[in-house]
């Protein structure tokens, strides 16, 4: 037998939660990095969401590189061109997924969607209570959010989308 319904949801819920968490972390790295503490247009989150959630995409996704340029051009550089390619199909996929990540992210009051300038601002995360920390695989994930926010920080939208071969 497969898993039950109980289990999916459960699932779904926990991927939801951890895509929040993690476009949290991408906001919070993106405005950390910016001089003017801008915060990001929430269209970038639909470009970051798709690779933090991508084992492939996001292995690369660490403090050993200095920049998105080099991120993508390290698929270049070991033939991997195709796994940078299949980002634009990721997005449109991944667009539901995205949305409910960003929405559990306000609703658990982490971010905040500007809806005049389109850009979602981060808020402080709630303290930890006791025995509520968070797991070293899931700190992780936080950071390589951040590091891609910080990324993404440095450009405009035109040239992120560019670098990483999508069309919006």
């Amino acid at each position: 037998a497969g898993p039950s319904l109980l289990g999916k949801e459960v699932r779904s819920w926990n991927a939801t939660l951890l895509g929040g968490y993690k476009v949290w972390q991408f906001t919070v790295g993106y405005c950390e990095s910016r001089t003017d503490g801008d915060a990001p247009i929430g269209l970038l989150h639909f470009i970051a969401g798709p690779i933090l959630a991508s084992p492939q995409l996001s292995e690369a996704v660490n403090l050993r590189r200095k920049s998105l340029q080099s991120y993508a051009a390290g698929f270049e550089d070991k033939k991997q061109i195709d796994i940078l390619l299949s980002l634009q199909e990721r997005i449109r996929r991944r667009l539901p997924q995205t949305l409910k990540a960003i929405d559990a992210a306000i609703c658990a009051g982490l971010l905040v969607w500007d809806a005049e300038s389109g850009k979602l601002y981060p808020r402080q995360a709630p303290a930890a209570r006791r025995g509520r920390n968070l797991r070293a695989a899931l700190k992780r994930e936080g950071e390589k959010a951040r590091v891609l926010g910080a990324w993404f920080a440095d450009h405009d939208l035109p040239t992120i989308a560019a670098y990483l071969k999508v069309v919006l």
